[in-house]
């Protein structure tokens, strides 16, 4: 006999997470950046709360979780749909600035590694750090006037 499926409740403050996650869905958000929204809307909302919710939404595949930087806490944003593939992300190094990269470049890697290897790639991540433009055009103006 099998173990019934655990439903996934569907709590008030999942709900307000929910909500909060798509108001922000043009960036990348920690879990303390959400959990201070979110106190203004609900001040009875624990953090250990928000951090359940977002792993349970990670694991439905309704958010993407990133690690930024070694150390430094990971950002979540909200998918449009579970089978959305993740993007890929351009990280400044200077400000931390997250830039969402569409392309998918790696699909002529995928099929090599699938027919060389027999390895069936269900999912993969790209991040490049780097400096961006806003970044690189003050260092350029702090250049200039240091001269």
């Amino acid at each position: 006999m099998t173990e019934p499926k655990k439903e996934t409740r569907n709590t008030k403050q999942r709900n307000l997470l929910i909500a909060c996650m798509k108001e922000n869905s043009n960036r990348h958000i920690t879990a303390e950046e959400l959990y201070g929204l979110l106190k203004e809307k609900d001040s009875r909302i624990g953090i250990a709360t928000v951090y359940r919710n977002l792993k349970m939404l990670e694991a439905d595949g309704l958010i993407e979780k990133l690690y930024v930087f070694d150390g430094v806490a990971p950002c979540y944003k909200m998918l449009h749909n579970s089978c959305e593939h993740a993007h890929h992300h351009l990280i400044c190094k200077s400000c931390h600035e997250i830039i969402d990269f569409e392309d998918d470049l790696l699909e002529t890697i995928e099929k090599i590694i699938e027919l060389t290897k027999g390895f069936t790639i269900t999912d993969h991540r790209l991040v490049f750090y780097g400096i961006c433009k806003d970044c690189k055009e003050k260092l350029k103006h702090q250049s200039d006037d240091a001269e």
